[in-house]
């Protein structure tokens, strides 16, 4: 039967107005995520390629496990290192025009796996989701 993958698609998706926290106001209509299901693939360990596109010192501050940061000043350099294959999740701390330019220039390049996370860093960081920070050496530990 067609109809449940659908329906999970439809909980999946939602529109950019719905966006509120993390990402500023309303903008151009592009894939959103939800929070909470993010959430459940990370705990199940699914393959999501994460790309944190905040500064490195952001990154570098806490980012959600997994992430890799690829910052929007570098973007058009390193678009390659985006798999084609694997799922795709864009978040940010900046409005949505910017992630969704972002998303834009992906769907221009032939990607169909991407989308963003609804209220990005901001909104997974305030209902207390998991965050890494990279482990700092102490002298002689």
């Amino acid at each position: 039967m067609m109809r449940a993958p659908w329906a999970a698609l439809a909980l999946v998706l939602v529109t950019a107005s719905s966006a509120v926290a993390g990402h500023g106001a309303s903008g151009p209509s592009v894939p959103l995520v939800a929070m909470d299901h993010l959430a459940r693939l990370v705990e199940r360990g699914e393959a999501v390629h994460l790309v944190d596109l905040r500064t490195p010192a952001e990154f570098a501050a806490g980012h959600i496990p997994g992430a890799v940061s690829l910052p929007l000043a570098s973007f058009e350099e390193r678009v390659r290192e985006i798999p084609r294959t694997r799922r795709v999740l864009l978040y940010c701390h900046c409005p949505l025009e910017e992630v969704a330019a972002v998303y834009a220039v992906l769907f221009r390049l032939g990607f169909r796996n991407h989308a963003v996370l609804a209220e990005g860093f901001a909104g997974w960081s305030a209902r207390g989701h998991p965050i890494s920070r990279p482990s700092v050496a102490t002298p002689g530990g």
